[in-house]
C-alpha cells in the first residue's frame, strides 16, 4: 500500500525536535513492505505548496498525520500546534483521494476531541508498531477494526476505542528511519539525534500522560542493541550529538549504566544529554555518565518542599535532590533543573523555600521555573481539577486549561518573576519568550553550544530586563 506519513511542524526554539515517533512508524511500515513516503513540515516555509508537490509525487492511498504535541504547555504564552492539521487535511482532500489517519502523543491524550475537530475517522492511541500494520491489513481487506489495538474509529454514528497494546518487545522493532530526517537542519536549529532506550513509566506524577502513551510496564531495548544503533547513526551521518528521549533515562540505574559502559567500551566518542530524576544519581553514576560522553543532564524535580513533592506525586525526596546536586557539582557535570509551580496546595512560601533550598544545595547551571499544570483527562490532575471546579466533565481540553493553586493568587507569574530575578541562573516563561533570549538561542544553536543552557547565568546577570 502507498502511504504518506506527515510530521506536523513544531516550534524551533529553544531547539527543534526531530520527529522520531513518525520515523519509527516509517521503519515499521517498510518492514511490512509498504511503499512509504515521508514529509517533515518543521522547516517548511510554504506548507501547502510542499504538501501538494509530495501528494503528486507519492500518490498515496493513506495519509498519516503525526501530531507530537497539541501545544507548548505554557500558561503564560500558549501556542497550539494541532490547528495547522486542518489546513493539511483540507489540502490532502482537495488534491488526492487518500484516507486520512492520525497518531502521535498529541492524538493519544485527546483522541476523540481531536478526531472530531479535524473530522478524521481513524486515530491511534499509544504505540504504532503493532496497531498500524494491523489497521492497514484490515483496511485493505475491508475487515472490521475491532482487533486493531489502540484504534479509535467511527462505527456507524458512534465512536469505538480499542485498548492499546504495550506488549511489544523493543528489540524486535527496527531502528527508526533516521535517514529520512534532515538532521543537519535540526542541528542548525539546536536539535540533537533522538534515541529511546526504553518505554513505559511506573511513576505517578500527577500531570503526566506517559502511562497512556507507553504503558506502565518498563520495556527495554538491550544495551548492546542501543549502542549498535547509535554506532550505525554515527557512521552513516557523521553526527555525534544525542539526546536520550526516555521519560527518565536513569531509571532503572543499571540499564542506563550498562548503556554507558557499552559506549565507553566501543570508544564511540559522542556527546549526549538526557532527562533524569534525582533518584540514585550518586558520584559513581555521574562519573560513568561523564566518561561515556554526557555533557549535561536535565533534572526534572518539579518541586523541592516535602509538601509539594508529595502533592505532585514525585516519588523521591528532598534529600535525593540534595545528593544529586552534590554529585553534579563535585563531578563538574553541567546541570539544568526544571521546576513546575502551581500544583495542588502550592503557595508563594513554597516557591521561596524551593529557591532557598536549591541555592543551599549548590549552584546549578540553569533553573527553569514554569507555572501551571496543563490538564489532560488521563492524568491525576484531571480528577483534582474536576473536584475543585477548575473544569467540568464537559470541558473540551483541546483548548488548554491550566491548574494553578488558588493560594498563589492572580499575580502568581509576577511574583515568580520577581523571585527568579534574585538568582542569575533562574529563568521563567517571561524570559523564554523575550526577543533577547530567542536571539541568543539562535546564535548558540548555530555554534552547536551544547547544552545550550550551561551559561545561562550570563544572560541573568547582563541581559535580563530588570524589574
Amino acid at each position: 500500500m502507498k502511504i504518506l506519513i506527515i510530521a506536523i511542524n513544531q516550534e524551533k526554539l529553544p531547539s527543534a525536535v526531530a520527529p522520531i515517533g513518525a520515523a519509527c512508524v516509517v521503519s515499521i511500515l517498510q518492514k511490512f513492505n509498504h511503499d512509504v513516503a515521508f514529509l517533515d513540515l518543521c522547516f517548511s516555509n510554504n506548507i501547502k505548496r510542499n504538501l501538494i508537490r509530495e501528494l503528486k509525487k507519492s500518490d498515496p492511498e493513506i495519509v498519516g498525520l503525526s501530531i507530537r504535541n497539541l501545544d507548548n504547555c505554557s500558561s503564560i504564552a500558549n501556542k497550539t500546534f494541532y490547528k495547522i492539521a486542518r489546513t493539511i487535511i483540507r489540502t490532502v482532500r482537495e488534491h488526492s483521494n487518500a484516507e486520512v489517519i492520525m497518531g502521535g502523543g498529541g492524538v493519544s491524550v485527546l483522541p476523540r476531541e481531536l478526531a472530531e475537530y479535524l473530522d478524521v475517522s481513524y486515530a491511534f492511541i499509544g504505540e504504532g508498531e503493532e496497531s498500524l500494520p494491523a489497521f492497514l491489513k484490515a483496511y485493505e481487506n475491508r475487515k472490521d477494526f475491532s482487533r486493531v489495538p489502540g484504534l479509535l474509529y467511527r462505527n456507524n454514528s458512534t465512536w469505538r476505542l480499542n485498548p492499546a497494546d504495550f506488549s511489544g518487545k523493543l528489540d524486535d522493532y527496527p531502528i527508526y528511519s533516521y535517514d529520512r530526517i534532515d538532521y543537519k537542519k535540526y542541528f542548525d536549529h539546536g536539535g540533537l539525534i533522538g534515541y529511546q532506550t526504553k518505554r513505559g513509566c511506573p511513576f505517578t506524577c500527577i500531570y503526566c500522560s506517559y502511562r497512556t502513551l507507553e504503558g506502565v510496564r518498563l520495556r527495554f531495548r538491550s544495551p548492546g542493541r542501543c549502542v549498535d544503533d547509535m554506532e550505525r547513526i554515527v557512521q552513516e551521518t557523521g553526527l555525534r550529538d544525542f539526546f536520550f528521549t526516555d521519560g527518565v533515562f536513569n531509571w532503572p540505574t543499571d540499564h542506563a549504566i550498562q548503556i554507558c559502559e557499552e559506549i565507553i567500551k566501543r570508544d564511540l566518542n559522542i556527546r549526549w544529554i538526557a532527562y533524569c530524576n534525582p533518584s540514585g544519581l550518586d558520584h559513581e553514576v555521574i562519573r560513568t555518565f561523564k566518561t561515556s560522553g554526557c555533557v549535561g543532564i536535565e533534572l526534572g524535580v518539579d518541586a523541592v518542599t516535602d509538601k509539594m513533592l508529595i502533592n505532585m506525586g514525585k516519588g523521591f525526596t528532598r534529600q535525593d535532590i540534595q545528593n544529586a546536586y552534590r554529585a553534579f557539582i563535585d563531578e563538574e557535570l553541567p546541570l539544568a533543573v526544571f521546576l513546575l509551580f502551581g500544583g495542588p496546595g502550592d503557595s508563594y512560601e513554597d516557591m521561596a523555600e524551593t529557591q532557598k533550598c536549591l541555592m543551599e544545595f549548590g549552584k546549578a547551571n540553569a533553573v527553569f521555573a514554569s507555572l501551571g499544570i496543563r490538564i489532560y483527562p488521563d492524568a491525576p490532575i484531571y480528577d483534582i481539577a474536576l473536584k475543585e471546579g477548575v473544569i467540568t466533565d464537559q470541558t473540551n481540553l483541546l483548548e488548554p486549561v491550566f491548574y494553578i493553586s488558588e493560594r498563589l493568587g492572580e499575580d502568581a507569574i509576577e511574583r515568580l518573576d520577581k523571585l527568579a530575578r534574585r538568582e542569575a541562573t533562574w529563568s521563567t516563561p517571561t524570559d523564554w519568550n523575550s526577543i533577547t533570549v530567542k536571539s541568543v538561542q539562535r546564535i548558540l544553536n548555530r555554534f552547536r553550544s551544547i547544552p545550550n543552557w550551561k551559561d545561562i547565568e550570563a544572560y541573568g546577570e547582563h541581559m535580563r530586563r530588570k524589574r
